[in-house]
């Protein structure tokens, strides 16, 4: 099983999105370092890409962003080796099938990819401790990770602070894109905010 980190960007993104759309269901993929080594266990998420929040199970809209996402991953010498979602729900956090279909498209390409269910009684500025759940694909299904942190002190202070200064309303998602165009889904004004945090 690999170890699982994940950085102050990704972690922040993902928080923030689920902030913006509380009254939504929201998802989005996890980036990670793309290792060579065979033997390479660890697996470090460094940033997060932001998808959907009107709706989630739309196959050509979903397929036009993985594309894009692709691309970028190719120049930056990442993967696509993640994905989280939030339920509609406020009481919901548990897998769906759209998160176990997507969830196993990613796991074709990374085979220790992962999936964060957010649990969204946490997302919160009063949260001190992460605000999912995390899947691993044995066999054919997915099962609940053993419990262990994936981020340190610092990126869940920063992470409170971005929640309460309302930093999630300038937070861009392909819904928001495929809307105008011009709307960065890299969310390069959110990384460099989370840049000045630290």
């Amino acid at each position: 099983m690999a170890e699982i980190t994940v950085s102050m960007r990704a972690y922040c993104k993902l928080l923030l999105h689920a902030a913006k759309y509380p009254h939504c269901s929201v998802n989005g993929v996890l980036l990670a370092e793309n290792s060579k080594s065979k033997d390479h266990r660890n697996l470090k998420f460094v940033d997060c890409i932001p998808l959907f929040h009107l709706s989630l199970g739309l196959s050509p809209m979903l397929e036009a962003a993985l594309l894009q996402i692709d691309g970028y991953c190719k120049s930056a010498g990442y993967i696509i080796a993640g994905y989280y979602q939030a339920n509609e729900n406020y009481s919901d956090s548990e897998l769906n099938c759209i998160a176990r279909v997507v969830g196993k498209r990613i796991s074709e390409n990374c085979q220790d990819s992962c999936i964060f269910m957010i649990d969204n009684k946490r997302v919160s500025p009063e949260s001190v401790s992460e605000v999912y759940r995390t899947y691993s694909l044995k066999d054919t299904s997915w099962r609940e990770m053993e419990k262990r942190s994936t981020v340190d002190e610092e990126t869940m202070e920063t992470a409170a602070t971005l929640l309460t200064s309302g930093a999630y309303t300038q937070l861009t998602d392909f819904d928001n894109h495929f809307d105008d165009l011009t709307n960065d889904w890299l969310n390069t004004p959110i990384n460099d905010m989370i840049k000045r945090c630290t």
